[in-house]
């Protein structure tokens, strides 16, 4: 088992009176994520609408219930219970909506479409409503409309391309949608979080911590997208592969601003022969070559031997390389899994253990964020710039 300061590897139950304490600004990161993966499970949930997948787009739809779950236990201590159920209805309506969309899509149905799109204005009119009334003025209306309604957009545009055959389209709005609802819950914390937790948010630390949260959860997000892909349209297949290269660079240019250029070099050469890898074991279980399968096993392996030792030699021993080992080994193992329930059409499941790996980057995240801060102020002169000066400094004013 992984070293739980590293990667958390147990049920994944956010909100929960099991999960252990916060703080404010570690919940609105944690918003921060939640709306992210929100993003991509409401996609996801259309996409299979459009095809006509009634088990998966219900298992999304399973998957986007538990997330608004969460979403309500990070809201309630800012909001109350009272608010966290007010949010809650309006959510609920706007998936719900979401899904009549895509299936006004399917059934091409144009005067249900309309109709489903005017109901979604309403629920953005109301979600705004809900954060602007307990801003406390932090948040004007127009800004919260703006917000949500580009969220909205960007997964209407998302299954208009998807339903229309333009591949490349939709998955460029896959990414642009995901790194937008991060934005989103950016807005939503300006408006309902404690002043104290949004100074924290502006530390450098923690601007990094959310930057890799996005980057490292999109990489989730689209190499799980690109094994399923894998197993129908090969359209949508090549269309996700190159969202999920262009994840890969910005990750490269990321590790460029924090170690400089040949730690990215060899960075980007690592980080693309594990998503090889993991395409290789998908195209081998799909042909039922069980010898190929261990030999993207065998990749793997090697990728997280060498990846950890490069984390390690780059953050000078801070992360502890063996469990970080353990981490790396856990994070492969659980995609293969998704890829494999996926197969077996147990999408429940498939869905379930997306989940637990999106919410394990995003706490390995926290740690990769505290010990790049250190690695960097111990370079930096006594008495010099603050912490996360330089390498810091350009990965988050990228956010």
């Amino acid at each position: 088992m992984p070293n739980p300061g590293i990667m958390s590897v147990g049920p994944s139950n956010p909100g929960t009176s099991g999960t252990p304490a916060t703080s404010p600004a570690d919940d609105a990161l944690r918003l921060e994520a939640l709306l992210g993966e929100h993003s991509v499970l409401a996609l996801d949930m259309m996409r299979a609408r459009v095809r006509g997948d009634a088990d998966l787009a219900q298992a999304a739809d399973d998957a986007l219930g538990r997330n608004t779950s969460a979403l309500r236990g990070v809201l309630e201590p800012v909001v109350g219970a009272q608010g966290q159920a007010v949010f809650a209805s309006a959510w609920d309506r706007h998936i719900q909506d979401l899904f009549g969309y895509a299936q006004a899509l399917s059934t091409r149905n144009p005067a249900l479409r309309d109709r489903t799109q005017g109901q979604l204005v309403r629920d953005e009119d109301d979600l705004a409503a809900f954060v602007v009334s307990r801003s406390s003025g932090r948040l004007t209306t127009q800004a919260a409309l703006d917000a949500v309604r580009l969220h909205v957009d960007h997964l209407l545009a998302g299954a208009d391309a998807y339903a229309a055959g333009n591949y490349a389209g939709a998955a460029q709005l896959y990414r642009t949608s995901f790194a937008h609802s991060f934005d989103l819950g950016a807005a939503l914390a300006t408006g309902l979080f404690p002043p104290e937790a949004l100074s924290s948010l502006q530390t450098p630390s923690r601007q990094l911590q959310a930057a890799l949260t996005r980057l490292l959860g999109e990489h989730v997000a689209l190499a799980v997208a690109q094994m399923r892909a894998s197993l129908g349209d090969r359209a949508d297949f090549a269309a996700v592969g190159s969202a999920l290269n262009g994840n890969t660079l910005d990750l490269t240019g990321a590790v460029d601003s924090l170690f400089g250029s040949a730690a990215a070099r060899q960075f980007q050469g690592l980080w693309a022969d594990h998503v090889d890898a993991l395409m290789a074991y998908t195209r081998a279980a799909a042909g039922g070559d069980p010898a190929g399968q261990e030999q993207a096993r065998g990749r793997l392996r090697a990728f997280e031997s060498s990846f950890t030792a490069f984390l390690d030699t780059a953050t000078q021993g801070r992360l502890g390389q063996p469990a970080l080992a353990q981490a790396m080994t856990m994070h492969d193992r659980m995609l293969l899994a998704v890829i494999d329930a996926y197969r077996a059409k147990d999408y429940a499941h498939s869905h379930e253990l997306a989940d637990q790996t999106y919410q394990d980057v995003a706490a390995l995240s926290g740690r990769l964020a505290s010990a790049i801060g250190d690695t960097i102020a111990a370079r930096l002169p006594h008495r010099g710039p603050q912490t996360g000066g330089g390498g810091m400094a350009a990965v988050v004013g990228s956010r």
